[in-house]
């Protein structure tokens, strides 16, 4: 049995972006996750929120994309933050120690109206092969035992597209 694909959703408060991940956070969702952020740091936003509350599992993918929201955010003068974290999400950060990178807040959760749904379909599969490979490498980025592996992830990849280039 398939497992069910997640939801992301977009809340705009001045220059803050809260992005909210319910179920399972994979590669499927990121495409789009990195297309909204794009949109708003060209709009003037440079505050980056992920509320993980119902977020139940992520995938390394989107935690590359994490990683690209958070660079993105400091490199525009702004902030990156995890919003209230699942265990299940806090457990997943602390094994890539990326919770020594993402400051970890609680808050309210913003009312289910606020939210708008972004789009997960699919995508060009070329352009959504890039963003897997570049959300590893930003993972392969962090050095140490947790980028080396990622390392050797990425070229497992690059070796495929260039493959299904030839």
């Amino acid at each position: 049995m398939a497992s069910p694909r997640g939801v992301v959703r977009v809340h705009v408060a001045g220059v803050t972006v809260t992005f909210q991940a319910e179920g399972q956070a994979t590669m499927h969702e990121c495409m789009a996750l990195k297309d909204c952020a794009e949109q708003a740091l060209a709009e003037g936003c440079n505050v980056f929120h992920v509320d993980l509350r119902r977020c139940t599992y992520m995938d390394s993918t989107f935690m590359g994309t994490l990683l690209f929201l958070a660079r993105a955010a400091k490199k525009a003068g702004g902030a990156f933050a995890v919003v209230s974290p699942s265990a299940c999400c806090q457990r997943l950060l602390h094994e890539l120690v990326l919770d020594k990178l993402f400051p970890a807040v609680e808050a309210e959760e913003i009312a289910a109206g606020a939210w708008t749904e972004l789009d997960t379909g699919p995508g060009e599969t070329q352009r959504f092969n890039m963003h897997v490979v570049r959300a590893h490498q930003e993972l392969a980025a962090l050095g140490g035992p947790v980028g080396e592996k990622f390392q050797r992830v990425v070229q497992c990849f690059e070796r495929d597209l260039q493959t299904h280039r030839s």
